[in-house]
């Protein structure tokens, strides 16, 4: 398993500070109203329920990711879903939090990309993390090096 094994538990501490957060914000915005500040306390509520709402549904979409010699795996409502390496673009970190990304060439069930965690202390121990996610993308690049190369040529489409 290349994700964190308490997948779980970090999503649920991190909605829980999120609706922290956003409870502290919705308590100062009706505090504010009340001083004559609506269209302003409004404005900025709306604005950090937006952020919020991506937030969380960032959260949600976290995957626990595994693989072995030619897949990735992760699971979906019970069943796992094998993603063959050669469907897979690239790795990339989307945030300074740890989260990555699993780009693919066509989308899967659960879209062109997968989302992951390495580490709920992802800030403070990135190298060792790091160093995980780097053997998998050696992995994917070690087995397409062993695939034939595509031929396009013998497509119709190609031919003009």
């Amino acid at each position: 398993m290349i994700s964190t094994s308490n997948l779980k538990r970090d999503k649920i501490l991190g909605i829980s500070i999120i609706t922290g957060i956003l409870a502290i914000l919705i308590v100062t915005s009706i505090m504010n109203m009340s001083y004559g500040r609506v269209i302003e306390s409004i404005s900025i509520l709306i604005v950090w329920a937006y952020l919020g709402f991506k937030a969380i549904s960032s959260i949600l979409s976290l995957k626990n990711i595994s693989y072995d010699e030619s897949s990735v795996y992760y699971d979906k409502k019970g069943f796992e879903v094998q993603i063959p390496f050669e469907d897979i673009k690239d790795i990339e970190i989307k945030t300074l939090s740890g989260i990555y990304s699993i780009n693919l060439f066509s989308p899967s069930q659960d879209g062109k990309k997968i989302s992951f965690k390495m580490s709920l202390w992802y800030p403070f121990n990135y190298k060792k993390e790091d160093k995980r996610v780097n053997k998998l993308r050696d992995k994917i690049d070690r087995y397409k090096r062993t695939l034939p190369e595509k031929n396009f040529t013998g497509l119709t489409s190609y031919n003009i």
